[in-house]
């Protein structure tokens, strides 16, 4: 599927230097980054959904906004 996306300056020469750099082409370190970036977020996701768990386990009667824990 093709896809046309508008990057800054820094972040074009960024993606130069690195398809230079892993001899692959632009569009590869773009798919790369995009892979990586889903990977760490699935990561956090899980991450954070066992600090709430163990939370829980904690402190049964806990009901805050889950989105205050997640800040601290």
């Amino acid at each position: 599927m093709k896809k046309m996306i508008y990057l800054d300056p820094s972040q074009n020469e960024i993606v130069k230097r690195l398809s230079r750099e892993a001899k692959t082409s632009e569009a590869e370190v773009i798919r790369r980054a995009i892979v990586s970036y889903g990977g760490a977020k699935a990561a956090k996701m899980v991450a954070d959904t066992r600090r709430v768990t163990e939370h829980l386990k904690k402190y049964p009667e806990w009901n805050d906004d889950p989105s205050e824990f997640f800040r601290g």
